[in-house]
C-alpha cells in the first residue's frame, strides 16, 4: 500500500510538472505576397485556415503585396522573411547583388501564353501561321513571342503581330479583328467565360519556352541561420496546395475567409483556380509541388538571358537552391 501511494504521488507530481511546462513557441514567419489575394494564393490560404502551418510549428502572417519586384526587395532588405514573387523579377533583383535565393517554384509554369476563341480553328502553335496575334507593347510577353515561334518551327514573318493595349484584347477577339492574343488565361479566358464565350489557351511553358512564375524567395543569411524553419514552411505550403486542388471550393472559401476584402467573387476565383492549379502542376497528377529540377532551370535561364535581358554574368545556380524542399515530395493529386 505504501509503495502504491508513493507511486501515485510521484505520478501526480510528474503530471503537475508537465502541466507547468509551456508549449514550445511557434516560429514566426511573414510572407510578402506578390499582389492582392487571388487564386495564386489558394494554397497558402488553405495551409493557414486548416492549421497546416500550425501543425508544422509555424505562425505565419500572409501580407498582400504591391508587385513581385517589391516583394523580392523587401526580402533582400530583411523586412520580411519570405517573398512570393515572379521568377523573372526575383532574378533581376538578385542580379543586382541582392542576397536572395528562390527556394521553391510554386507556379512551376508561368501563365503567359496565347489565347484564342474556341471557334478560331487554333489548337496548336502551327495553327497561328497566317493569323493575327495581338501583343501589348512593353509587356512581359513581347520578348517571348519570337522564342515561342522559333521553338515551334514558325518564322516570325508567318504571323502578323498586332500591337494593342491589353485592355482592348477581349474586344479585338470577339470582333474578330485578331485571331489570338498573348496574355494569361485568367485575364482572357475567365472573363470571356463569364460572357458565355468559350476560349482556348496555349501556355508558352508547354510549347518550348519553359518559364516558371511565382516562387518562394528568402535571404541567404536567414536561410543559413534557420534552415529547418524554411523547410517546414515549404512543406506546409506544398501540402496546402495539394489540399486546395483536392477541394477547390473549400480552398476558395478559405481565401475569402482570410482576405474578405478581395475584389474577386467566389465564382471568379473558382474559374481562375483551374489555371492556377495548372501552373502549380504543369506535369499533371504526380508532379512534385514546388520542385523545378536543375535541367529545367538551365533551360529557363537560357530564355531569360537571351530574351528577357537578364545578365548572364552569374551561373543560374547562384539564384536558386533545392536544399529546402521536402525530403519526400508532396505531389499533385
Amino acid at each position: 500500500m505504501q509503495f502504491k501511494l508513493r507511486h501515485v504521488a510521484a505520478g501526480a507530481m510528474l503530471a503537475l510538472l508537465a502541466g507547468s511546462i509551456p508549449a514550445l513557441a511557434q516560429d514566426k514567419l511573414q510572407m510578402q505576397m506578390n499582389w492582392t489575394a487571388d487564386s495564386a494564393h489558394l494554397g497558402f490560404a488553405v495551409a493557414q485556415a486548416r492549421g497546416i502551418y500550425k501543425d508544422h510549428d509555424l505562425e505565419v502572417t500572409l501580407t498582400e503585396g504591391r508587385g513581385s519586384a517589391v516583394a523580392a526587395q523587401l526580402v533582400a532588405t530583411g523586412q520580411t522573411e519570405l517573398g512570393y514573387a515572379d521568377t523573372g523579377a526575383t532574378l533581376n533583383v538578385a542580379a543586382q547583388g541582392a542576397p536572395i535565393r528562390i527556394i521553391a517554384t510554386i507556379w512551376k509554369s508561368g501563365q503567359f501564353g496565347i489565347q484564342y476563341l474556341a471557334d478560331s480553328g487554333i489548337r496548336e502553335p502551327k495553327d497561328l501561321i497566317g493569323k493575327k496575334l495581338a501583343v501589348s507593347p512593353g509587356s512581359a510577353m513581347l520578348p517571348l513571342i519570337p522564342v515561342f515561334l522559333r521553338a515551334n518551327g514558325i518564322e516570325e514573318s508567318q504571323v502578323e503581330i498586332v500591337s494593342a493595349a491589353e485592355s482592348a484584347f477581349i474586344g479585338l477577339l470577339t470582333s474578330k479583328q485578331v485571331d489570338a492574343v498573348s496574355q494569361t488565361p485568367e485575364n482572357i479566358v475567365v472573363p470571356l467565360a463569364a460572357q458565355g464565350i468559350e476560349a482556348g489557351n496555349m501556355y508558352f511553358y508547354n510549347n518550348g519556352v519553359p518559364i516558371a512564375s511565382l516562387a518562394l524567395v528568402a535571404r541567404e543569411d536567414k536561410l543559413q541561420a534557420n534552415p529547418d524553419v524554411y523547410r517546414r514552411f515549404v512543406e506546409a505550403t506544398a501540402l496546402g496546395w495539394q489540399e486546395a486542388m483536392k477541394e477547390p471550393e473549400a480552398a476558395v472559401d478559405a481565401l475569402l475567409e482570410i482576405f474578405p476584402e478581395t475584389a474577386h467573387s467566389k465564382e471568379n476565383l473558382l474559374q481562375s483556380a483551374k489555371f492556377s492549379f495548372a501552373s502549380v502542376c504543369p506535369g499533371g497528377s504526380g508532379d512534385a509541388i514546388g520542385v523545378t529540377d536543375a535541367e529545367t532551370w538551365e533551360k529557363m535561364y537560357s530564355v531569360m538571358t537571351s530574351a528577357m535581358n537578364l545578365p548572364s554574368t552569374k551561373p543560374v545556380t547562384d539564384y536558386y537552391t533545392l536544399d529546402y524542399l521536402p525530403g519526400t515530395s508532396v505531389t499533385c493529386p
